[in-house]
């Protein structure tokens, strides 16, 4: 167990990518990758449970699908301690790293945008997708890198005790439970007074304030990773705070309910809860123990994870209308239910070679 460890801490200590990290970010894009398989399974008499967790739920709860944002926006904290501590190990000027930040999070809510209107006849700017949550996060947590484990919890709990606040207390809400399904409340009527319009699905452009929390408790974990002296105390403390996030999360649902499409305080929690686990089991694995060769196919999605989200909400409706023409008469034998399933496991196996072909060649698309 010694050596295994000392390795963990010595690639810490030296500045290296964390292979953890980039397996992990690879298993959140290929289920990403993956979601129309998922979808396709839906009224399945054996597997519609696996599409039961690959959708995202009415308005209160939690599965496995709520929880990919919330791992994507955590893992982008969980790296901000590595990637400016490189920076700085260059020389890089504070003043200088917050242009990069600045710059990389403009970078980020343009990739979005454009995402979201790809193939579309209307432009309407919207900030309730992943890419743009993140920009405005990334910026915001930018000036929490560095502190102290204590300053980065509290300000964390500062911007979602601020936001229940804001949530419950304003002449917007309806009658109702503040947390009730709808458009009567303060997230949107911000989006109508920004935007002139509400989202589908009731959800709400101020995701984007306690989603930054969610983004600083992947920071604090980083930052344990990269600092702790002894990455089995590393472990434990990562055991500790997951437990106690969703425990935590949990109890306080009772006040402020788990609803994933307005970030709940309880669900920001809950779900930081759950990705810490996430972080935690790769790491103990693959930097811990040493057991990298069987994340290999995850890390190639994990490097390019741009690139597969673009391919992701790019290229899949296109894939699917191609492949009918090439393999349509496999939908006879295979059925309505089956012929999806096959479409979309061969858009995802094709996305894999495709990120496979940019990593062989160490092309790596970042902002």
């Amino acid at each position: 167990m010694s050596a295994p460890s000392s390795a963990a801490a010595s690639l810490v200590a030296t500045g290296p990518r964390l292979v953890s990290l980039d397996a992990f970010r690879g298993l959140i894009m290929f289920t990403l990758l993956c979601g129309g398989i998922f979808h396709s399974l839906k009224g399945d008499p054996s597997w519609n449970w696996l599409f039961l967790q690959n959708e995202h739920v009415a308005w209160e709860g939690c599965v496995y699908w709520d929880l990919i944002q919330p791992a994507f926006m955590f893992m982008v904290g969980a790296a901000m301690p590595f990637a400016f501590a490189r920076r700085a190990a260059l020389g890089h000027s504070w003043s200088r790293q917050f242009g990069h930040a600045a710059i990389r999070a403009a970078g980020l809510c343009a990739v979005g945008i454009l995402l979201d209107h790809f193939g579309s006849q209307k432009i309407e700017i919207g900030f309730i997708r992943v890419l743009q949550q993140i920009s405005i996060g990334y910026l915001l947590a930018f000036f929490a890198v560095g502190r102290s484990l204590p300053t980065q919890a509290m300000a964390a709990a500062a911007i979602l005790i601020g936001y229940h606040a804001l949530w419950t207390h304003n002449p917007w809400n309806g009658p109702g439970s503040p947390w009730a399904q709808g458009n009567e409340n303060i997230g949107s009527a911000l989006d109508r007074w920004l935007l002139g319009r509400n989202y589908s699905g009731f959800y709400v452009g101020m995701n984007a304030i306690p989603s930054t929390a969610t983004i600083l408790f992947g920071v604090m974990a980083g930052q344990r990773i990269q600092q702790g002296p002894d990455p089995r105390k590393t472990c434990r403390d990562l055991a500790i705070a997951g437990v106690a996030g969703i425990a935590l999360g949990w109890g306080l649902s009772s006040w402020a309910p788990l609803i994933k499409r307005i970030w709940t305080p309880s669900f920001a929690v809950y779900a930081g809860g759950w990705t810490t686990l996430m972080l935690l089991a790769f790491y103990w694995v693959i930097d811990v123990k040493g057991c990298r060769r069987w994340s290999f196919p995850l890390v190639v999605v994990g490097m390019n994870s741009i690139a597969a989200y673009v391919m992701g909400n790019a290229f899949g409706g296109w894939f699917r209308s191609l492949s009918g023409a090439w393999i349509g008469w496999l939908q006879g034998p295979l059925g309505p239910a089956g012929f999806p399933v096959l479409q979309h496991a061969l858009f995802a196996l094709g996305a894999w070679g495709a990120l496979y072909w940019l990593h062989s060649r160490k092309i790596f698309l970042r902002l």
